[in-house]
């Protein structure tokens, strides 16, 4: 077993600061902290190294921002100083840790993400599809409250597995058990229904940080080695704390279903919530965002409904004077990205029409001078893995990666 040793005096050497200023700063140089850091760019990194050898360097406190697409989540942000502490733990610890992930663990990881773990699945539905019986049947299950549930004392006691060197195990407690903020919640609350007073520091990590999407992934590692080598499941896929399974029939799922949430419970701590189901692989299979069967995709309907919304209001702005037509053409260029990897040939057609009927409101001199312009058309998604036999190469990671 591949264990971590000498390496904290590796992680502290000023190059590797200086690497994990340049992976801090990356679409973010603009920003007024990180011009007010660069610019006296050697001294402050010489003034981190020394609180990290020192060992007196903590990270914190945290800034607190709400965010409700796709729903209301708490994220914390850290200042930029503490986002090159956390990178420069991440730029070692991750090529370790990676290699022991299962192949089909999609989120946070170079290569992977949201599309390839789509394609991934669409492939094995298309494969089950082909056999002779009965239909398959397909087991989501999802954890409930998963960031704010993670219990510190078995991820400590997971890492420390592998990470044999004191010092660098000792300022890993130091960012697992923070005490400049509590990041828990009690079983079974939400973030918005729990008081000030009953947030917990021994669970939980603070969703939107470098090392939460590391540690989350290494703490349901347990779980995907547990299902693919102890219960032998063979069609198993995890996007985060998003699990999908297939199988031949329900009472074999059902059992599954009950030895894994055995083991989430006694071995992690943490709960299936009540969007864990089972069903007949006909109906589709919602997994990272999209409604999947083994012909096609399409998007889920509150996306559909958020895509709509965005586009009114970005064709308003534009209609109104607010927006240039780059500006306006960035806008367009995301949500195309969206819709190319899926089945959107009537919301493509309904997204010109919103366009269009906007024009139209702005007068008649504008509905002429963007006449004929359908801003949606373009980049056709069939929402099928052209490929055959292999996934797709394109991938999109989630940042942060979402909590249950």
């Amino acid at each position: 077993m591949q264990v971590i040793e000498n390496a904290w005096g590796e992680i502290c050497k000023f190059e590797k600061l200086l690497e994990a200023d340049r992976n801090a700063r990356k679409s973010k140089r603009y920003r007024p902290e990180v011009m007010a850091f660069t610019a006296h760019l050697e001294d402050n990194l010489f003034a981190i190294q020394r609180g990290m050898t020192t060992g007196e360097y903590k990270l914190g406190p945290y800034r607190k921002l709400w965010v409700y697409v796709p729903k209301r989540r708490l994220v914390m942000a850290l200042d930029y100083p503490d986002r090159i502490v956390q990178w420069s733990l991440y730029q070692y610890l991750n090529p370790v840790f990676d290699k022991l992930f299962i192949e089909d663990s999609y989120a946070c990881r170079k290569g992977k993400g949201s599309h390839r773990a789509a394609k991934r699945l669409q492939y094995w539905m298309r494969q089950v599809n082909r056999k002779p019986g009965p239909e398959w049947y397909c087991l989501k299950l999802d954890i409930s409250k998963y960031f704010y549930r993670v219990d510190h004392e078995v991820l400590l006691d997971i890492l420390g597995r592998r990470v044999k060197d004191p010092e660098m195990m000792e300022f890993i407690k130091g960012v697992v058990n923070s005490r400049a903020e509590p990041f828990g919640l009690p079983r079974g609350k939400s973030p918005e229904d729990t008081p000030v007073n009953e947030w917990r520091y021994d669970v939980g990590m603070p969703i939107g940080n470098l090392t939460s999407q590391l540690f989350a992934n290494i703490y349901l590692n347990e779980l995907d080695q547990y299902c693919k080598h102890q219960l032998k499941i063979h069609y198993y896929i995890r996007y985060m704390d998003d699990v999908v399974i297939l199988a031949q029939d329900k009472e074999t799922l059902h059992r599954w279903k009950a030895e894994i949430e055995a083991f989430l419970h006694n071995r992690l701590h943490l709960d299936l919530n009540a969007k864990t189901s089972i069903r007949p692989l006909h109906q589709g299979v919602e997994f990272v965002g999209v409604r999947i069967w083994a012909t096609h995709m399409k998007l889920r309907k509150s996306t559909v409904r958020r895509i709509k919304r965005e586009t009114r209001k970005i064709s308003e702005r534009y209609a109104a004077g607010d927006f240039t037509r780059q500006e306006f053409d960035r806008r367009v260029a995301s949500i195309r990205g969206l819709l190319m990897h899926t089945e959107s040939e009537s919301l493509r057609w309904r997204l010109n029409e919103i366009y269009r009927s906007e024009m139209e409101k702005a007068g008649r001199r504008k509905a002429k001078e963007e006449a004929g312009h359908e801003p949606f058309t373009g980049d056709h998604g069939t929402g099928i893995d052209g490929g055959g036999t292999s996934p797709c190469n394109q991938s999109l990671s989630h940042a942060p990666c979402g909590a249950g």
